[in-house]
């Protein structure tokens, strides 16, 4: 075991971040990196909850590239153990509960049943959110609402679903969200979908949301990353003698993509 600073610790979960939100993306070596990488962390480091999430959501998406099903399902079932260990050890962070969710959300319910603790995770993060304590901006926001609607319509929960997306769509004016909602709606009630703004040669907001999905989980990472970085400045800034010694207050900055 390797005695580490919290400055120390920043700065690896910062190399862990950028490797695997690559990973995330689609990028097979980043995922093989960033393994190798936290297989090693995890060694030097042992009892870090955080590096635990990051490992196990690793193997998801190893899980994700691997062609052999019974490998697939080896590394799926690693992860998630590896995801669950993380969240008892720290039920309360939020980053942690936000990387077991959204690595989880679109395994299959017939196999792995994870759409009730996604769920659970789900509406952690969002809770803190409205406390004053996330770091989601309000399309991530909005995001995982939809997405929640999904989980709950996925274990044949209708009508909560149904709540979720008309809340959404009350919620926001963004026209790809309306789109897919309208949809939703209509595919649920069993009629013929109209587009209610159509306009020419515009993706579907469903491959739209998508496309948002598959690099959620890195950005919304990197707010944090850059939060953690902002709080020990400010720290810092306490520390320094002198007639500027005072904390210098800034604006909150919501990260977006």
């Amino acid at each position: 075991m390797v005695n580490t600073s919290e400055k120390d610790m920043d700065a690896l979960l910062e190399q862990v971040h950028s490797l695997h939100k690559k990973a995330v993306a689609g990028n097979t070596n980043a995922v093989q990196d960033t393994h190798q990488l936290l297989e090693q962390l995890r060694s030097n480091y042992p009892n870090q909850p955080i590096l635990d999430a990051y490992h196990g959501s690793t193997m998801l998406l190893i899980a994700r590239d691997e062609t052999k099903p019974l490998d697939k399902l080896r590394w799926a079932q690693t992860g998630l153990e590896l995801l669950d260990e993380a969240v008892n050890a720290d039920p309360h962070n939020t980053v942690i509960r936000l990387i077991r969710g959204k690595s989880s959300f679109r395994l299959p319910e017939k196999h792995f049943q994870r759409a009730q603790t996604t769920i659970e995770d789900y509406t952690f993060v969002m809770d803190e959110e409205r406390r004053g304590n996330g770091f989601l901006d309000k399309q991530l926001y909005w995001q995982l609402m939809y997405e929640l609607g999904e989980l709950h319509y996925k274990i044949d929960q209708k009508q909560t679903a149904i709540d979720y997306w008309k809340r959404l769509k009350q919620e926001t004016s963004n026209a790809d969200f309306q789109r897919l909602l309208h949809l939703k709606l209509m595919q649920i009630e069993g009629k013929e979908y109209v587009d209610p703004d159509p306009t020419p040669e515009m993706k579907s907001p469903i491959s739209i949301l998508i496309s948002k999905a598959a690099r959620a989980t890195g950005n919304e990472l990197q707010y944090w990353a850059e939060q953690r970085k902002l709080a020990k400045e400010e720290r810092a800034e306490e520390e320094e003698p002198g007639p500027r010694n005072y904390i210098r207050k800034r604006r909150k900055k919501r990260w977006s993509y």
